[in-house]
């Protein structure tokens, strides 16, 4: 007799924990049933669709391949890849991947889909955005989305994915049906690697108001941002009250919460009036002002002790005129606490139309006016396959 856990034991457990989520357990069962029988296509399955669950998607690639290739691989195995292969940028592959899960039987009314805009956005990247919008009707079928939504999809995703020659094209041509489009004008210049300091108003306005709706449940739902929650930390280790606070690029109101610990009162300041509608209906605010964030702060000095601006820097590249606003508008010994995407030196417009900069680069261009109590470095959100990094600044305004 003996009391081994078998490979097919592993696997049920592995099972049981990926259906109630746990999927940590999930994975390293999945793992260990492999390590005892690396034929066992189910286990390999299993694995990579737990890896997808946690958004590992570079991770499930290799077992979603290797369940794909077992013999007699049924064909949702193939769109399972495909799915993973769409998640990391790999369009051509995907494309493969689902053509084959076709050949065993009709693809899903959403696998059809997804299968178009991969196949499309594998042709754009082999230099043809024309013909592969040409062709995506017949591709999606029926249930084809309009091109224009597909070729604004094409824009963002192959951005995203490095493909910055043939987001470029699809940019041009998106500009070139509608040249007053102020968001797509501007994220053209970053994807070509233009030399810009700052994103205009005019981007930043049209942008937020666009997705005012879908903003808290994109950022906080699927890309895990948690920056004001971990700032508002940061701050409350050096002084848990202050009079006057500024909610820099308030958005929607997501950190409000966050500063409700402080008292005092609370002013948000933000570009987008759909950004503000959002935040008004949130509560917590004393005063919202639709207004640019140097200008506000240019316009109230000595005003505040805790300026809070939680991923809003990384619309300006050049942080000088921002840090003199913000030394202005804050009373001696107040806070200014803000948020960067990382960088290496200096500042660096990114392809997405954000900017990176470098932690040394923050400290120095704070000057003389402020004392660097802190910094720490964080995952701000993901983005494609892999977390965004940055760093959260806890600055003090000397006297």
């Amino acid at each position: 007799m003996t009391d081994e856990i078998s490979a097919e034991d592993w696997l049920q457990q592995a099972v049981v924990a990926s259906n109630e989520g746990r999927h940590a357990e999930a994975q390293e069962g999945f793992a260990r049933a492999l390590s005892m029988d690396p034929s066992l296509g189910e286990a390999m399955l299993g694995l990579g669709l737990s890896y997808m669950a946690t958004r590992d998607f570079k991770d499930a690639v290799a077992p979603l391949r290797q369940a794909a290739a077992t013999p007699d691989a049924p064909a949702i195995w193939h769109a399972c890849l495909a799915q993973g292969l769409y998640m990391t940028g790999d369009f051509a592959g995907c494309a493969e991947a689902f053509e084959r899960a076709a050949a065993l039987e009709p693809l899903a009314t959403n696998a059809r889909l997804t299968h178009a805009r991969a196949r499309t956005f594998s042709t754009m990247i082999d230099g043809s955005v024309d013909e592969a919008l040409s062709r995506y009707p017949a591709l999606a079928g029926e249930e084809a989305e309009d091109i224009e939504v597909i070729a604004r999809e094409a824009f963002a995703v192959l951005g995203v994915f490095g493909h910055a020659p043939a987001a470029a094209a699809v940019g041009a041509w998106r500009l070139a049906r509608n040249p007053d489009d102020h968001i797509q004008a501007y994220l053209l210049q970053a994807v070509s690697g233009a030399s810009v300091d700052r994103a205009p108003a005019p981007y930043v306005e049209a942008h937020f108001d666009s997705f005012a709706d879908n903003f808290d449940h994109q950022l906080v739902d699927l890309l895990n941002y948690r920056a004001p929650e971990r700032m508002a930390e940061l701050v409350a280790g050096h002084a848990d009250q202050f009079a006057d606070i500024l909610d820099l690029g308030c958005g929607t109101g997501l950190s409000a919460p966050a500063l409700a610990q402080f008292g005092g009162r609370l002013t948000g300041v933000d570009l987008s009036r759909g950004m503000l509608d959002r935040a008004e209906a949130r509560g917590g605010y004393d005063l919202l002002v639709q207004a640019e964030a140097v200008a506000f702060l240019d316009d109230h000095p000595g005003a505040f002790d805790l300026v809070f601006a939680a991923d809003m820097v990384i619309y300006f590249g050049d942080l000088s005129g921002l840090f003199q606003a913000a030394e202005k508008a804050l009373r001696p010994g107040g806070v200014f606490t803000l948020s960067t995407e990382a960088g290496a030196d200096g500042w660096t417009l990114l392809s997405s139309g954000r900017f990176s900069h470098g932690d040394a680069y923050v400290a120095q261009v704070a000057g003389s006016g402020f004392e660097l109590l802190e910094q720490e470095r964080i995952a701000l959100r993901h983005e494609g396959t892999a977390p965004v990094e940055g760093t959260l600044h806890l600055f003090k305004r000397r006297a």
